[in-house]
């Protein structure tokens, strides 16, 4: 075998086995740059969380446990995200997406449903601060489903309180999370709601 032989079958052993795209590694590509920053920001923040990894008496992993988890999966999603941008695209030609050329000029401006669907979050962190969370949660996941359009009251409960329900066993059972027990006399209440909890 020749050097060039050798050259050759490197360059179609690189196009066939690993489906690199050359084009992949342009400076235009902001979505490879975007996944890189997430990757070096998510690294560090796993590294951050390894000085405060000594285990609890209720909960041997430790603190760093979930937030570990939560991080690893993220950086997980990062380099596939990262590796998907050098992988080479399929040659088959998509239909033309032109949908959206027919949308009319005179489409009505934001509506005060999708105004409140982003102010009702900032209500509910103030109310939970004020009211604790046990107390907030139920009545901002009742809003909030029904500003996201369900109307049969049968739906909206059991969704609201079935989410409410799977939030309180994650935060109080699961990860042993405090959250804000509200102020004042609703301070008590959020407390004698927990020690029915726990």
């Amino acid at each position: 075998m020749q050097v060039e032989d050798i050259f050759r079958y490197l360059v179609v052993l690189n196009q066939v086995v690993f489906m690199t795209d050359r084009r992949a590694w342009r400076l235009k590509d902001s979505v490879k740059w975007e996944a890189f920053a997430w990757l070096l920001g998510l690294v560090l923040a796993y590294w951050l969380t390894g000085d405060f990894d000594h285990p609890l008496s209720h909960f041997p992993p430790g603190p760093a446990f979930w937030p570990q988890v939560v991080i690893i999966c993220m950086i997980l999603a990062a380099c596939v995200l990262l590796f998907s941008r050098f992988l080479s695209q399929s040659q088959t030609s998509d239909p033309q997406i032109d949908y959206l050329d027919s949308v009319p000029d005179d489409l009505p401006s934001v509506g005060w449903r999708t105004a409140a669907m982003f102010i009702v979050p900032l209500i509910w962190v103030y109310s939970m601060h004020k009211a604790g969370f046990l107390l907030a949660t139920p009545i901002f996941l009742l809003v909030f489903t029904w500003l996201m359009g369900v109307k049969r009251w049968r739906v909206l409960i059991t969704y609201s309180l079935g989410f409410y329900s799977v939030l309180v066993l994650v935060f109080y059972k699961l990860i042993f999370t405090s959250l804000p027990m509200g102020a004042g006399y609703l301070h008590t209440i959020n407390g004698e709601l927990l020690a029915l909890i726990q």
